[in-house]
């Protein structure tokens, strides 16, 4: 094709989608009615006869005007709706002529006034066909059959809310009625029907669209009233309706004892807090809450929490668990290790030390400690540790192999649970020793020792209504062995490689807890204790002679850590409610895994107060958790 014929071409596709575009913004209109005259120019019938779908027929004679029908007047087949201008009052006097008849899919008689002077007995006067949706926000007169749907709003869409008056009665046999109800702070409104004279309801079903997220027990709303008892029965008028965002409420259907007003009534579901939750602390927590609700005091924050939304329920419950405190173990067991690993990179395999005499070799290194674990797979909350501490040390290395060191760890911390908002405060204090002997090619390590923490809790309880915190300071012991076992290889006169199987072990202890603050939900247990025992696998590569980087020498190690032990702890709680110690509360702490890569890295760089300079990095990680840590100190070798 030419390039001429294809730019005619694109010019009458575009001409053609503009021609269409044309006919679509013009074809919805008013059409305006000025004459009250059955028939001829301006009248309702040529109204009617003109109007296509989506056009609005709008009365336009000032003051009050009657049209008499001499005829029945023409189906409205397509969308149609009804306006009047400014002092408009039009009633159209059906004369014995036949109902006022739709088919359309969507239909709004409001401002029709439709009446039969002819009869003295309620005659039909609008009947709107079975796949017609009536909508409409105000009012119309006359007798009406909806045999499809009805839905109170100013457009036929879902989700307006509306209030349609019908001055006559209201037949909805078998039809569907669609009403929204929103409950938005500070206000809550629904959609109503309302009709004065009788409305049948014989095999209708009433849909209610609830939208919004604030409804609480109590609220009531009508969408329906009839000015006398209405005929037959919704199909569904026991149904009960879950509430967006509202996992305790529910909306039954309310009848008046006279069935002359239909509504809606929030109220309590009587579910329990454990069906609102997955984990196994959520469980817990969410469990002593239904404990509490049954109790004799029941804490106010307990209705406030039927009232609120599921997010606002699982805050609470994470609030409620003090997993806090079996995860302080599981911290202080990665500190102790990390410790226990950079005395060990310290003091083993010190290939620079003189060996054909006795030694002594004094140290102090500060350090710091960053650890993350993730929520788990039991959405117990993960952590944030940091910790800041000081490593002293001493030791003598002898002519024989054997070398001794004493060590101390004192350190400063605080672990933040994530998105919960509890906080520990927390001071170690610890002591050991270790025994290092090396041979030709063989060296086996031992250390051991004990110490103690000092810590001051502070959960919040924001999410519970009425409540601030609950805040312990208690005490805490640990006790810490380490053993490895290494081979030496050297290569090139300057590498030395050692693979290594360590086993680490220790014991955390908590004494008994009790929390001051909150009355209502404060924790008290016998405190608790965990242990662990993990082995490492092992690689070390030491960096001893003399170097083009001068005076200084490296050692790196790579390794795999498993813990053979339970990742986590448990420990049993109360609340002291009142006084009186109510239902119990397991919580487990955050498992932080089972296995890790890990990488340990040591340089000393030069001379620094007399001494040898170190700066050193450890490093572990998995998929739910990491550990990693800095230090940097002076070593003295006399």
């Amino acid at each position: 094709m030419s390039k001429p014929a294809r730019r005619h071409k694109r010019h009458a596709l575009l001409a053609l989608l503009g021609a269409t575009l044309f006919a679509n913004h013009v074809r919805a209109e008013d059409i305006f009615v000025t004459s009250n005259a059955d028939s001829g120019a301006n009248t309702l019938r040529e109204a009617i006869t003109n109007a296509e779908s989506g056009d609005r027929i709008v009365f336009d004679m000032p003051g009050t005007f009657t049209i008499t029908l001499s005829s029945d007047l023409p189906t409205m087949e397509g969308d149609i709706s009804f306006g009047n201008t400014s002092g408009t009052n039009v009633t159209i006097d059906r004369f014995s002529s036949q109902p006022l008849n739709f088919t359309g899919n969507s239909v709004n008689p409001i401002n029709l006034h439709v009446i039969d002077s002819t009869s003295a007995l309620p005659t039909t006067d609008l009947n709107l066909s079975g796949n017609t949706r009536v909508f409409g926000d105000g009012s119309v007169t006359g007798n009406m059959i909806v045999a499809g749907t009805l839905a109170p709003g100013a457009d036929a869409t879902a989700g307006t809310l509306g209030e349609l008056n019908v001055a006559g009665n209201l037949d909805l046999t078998d039809a569907s009625v669609e009403v929204d109800i929103a409950d938005e702070a500070p206000t809550d409104e629904s959609d109503l029907i309302n009709v004065t004279g009788t409305a049948t309801i014989t095999d209708a079903t009433l849909m209610p669209n609830f939208t919004g997220s604030q409804y609480k027990r109590g609220d009531s709303f009508d969408v329906l009233t009839s000015g006398s008892p209405v005929v037959g029965t919704f199909t569904n008028e026991t149904d009960v309706y879950a509430l967006p965002n509202r996992p305790f409420l529910e909306a039954a259907m309310t009848v008046s004892a006279s069935r002359d007003q239909f509504g809606f009534l929030v109220r309590d579901n009587e579910k329990s807090f454990t069906t609102v939750v997955s984990g196994s602390n959520q469980t817990s927590a969410a469990g002593l809450l239904d404990d509490l609700r049954a109790a004799t005091s029941t804490p106010l924050a307990i209705p406030v929490l039927r009232d609120s939304s599921a997010t606002d329920v699982v805050m609470a419950v994470n609030q409620l668990s003090g997993s806090i405190y079996p995860s302080l173990i599981g911290a202080e067991i990665n500190h102790i290790q990390n410790n226990l690993e950079s005395v060990r990179d310290r003091v083993v395999m010190q290939t620079d030390l003189d060996r054909s005499q006795c030694l002594l070799t004094p140290w102090a290194r500060v350090y710091g400690i960053s650890g993350e674990v993730d929520r788990d797979d039991h959405q117990t909350a993960g952590y944030r540790h940091k910790i800041g501490g000081l490593e002293l040390g001493a030791g003598v290395a002898s002519v024989n192999g054997l070398s001794f060191h004493t060590f101390s760890h004192l350190a400063t911390g605080n672990l933040d649970t994530i998105d919960v908002d509890q906080h520990a405060d927390i001071d170690s204090y610890r002591l050991g020793a270790s025994v290092e002997y090396i041979a030709q090619h063989i060296y086996v390590v031992a250390a051991g020792g004990a110490g103690v923490q000092d810590y001051e809790v502070r959960r919040s309880l924001s999410a519970l209504d009425g409540s601030d915190f609950a805040e312990s300071h208690f005490d805490g012991s640990a006790q810490f062995g380490y053993v490895e076992l290494g081979t030496l290889f050297a290569s090139h006169s300057t590498l030395l490689w050692s693979p290594y199987v360590a086993l680490h072990t220790t014991r955390v202890e908590l004494d008994a807890i009790r929390e001051t603050g909150d009355d209502d939900f404060a924790l008290i247990n016998g405190g608790g204790s965990g242990e662990s025992l993990r082995s490492v696998l092992g690689l070390s590569l030491n960096q001893s002679a003399p170097t083009p980087l001068g005076i200084a020498t490296t050692r790196l190690r790579f390794g795999w850590m498993h813990e053979y032990l339970d990742e986590s702890e448990t420990f049993v709680s109360q609340v002291a409610n009142g006084g009186t110690a109510t239902g119990s509360l397991e919580d487990r702490g955050v498992m932080a895994g089972d296995d890790w890569a890990i990488l340990r890295a040591q340089v000393d760089m030069g001379i620094l107060l007399g001494g040898q300079f170190t700066v050193a990095y450890q490093g572990q990680a998995n998929s739910d958790s990491s550990f990693n840590s800095l230090l940097a100190g002076t070593r003295w070798i006399f």
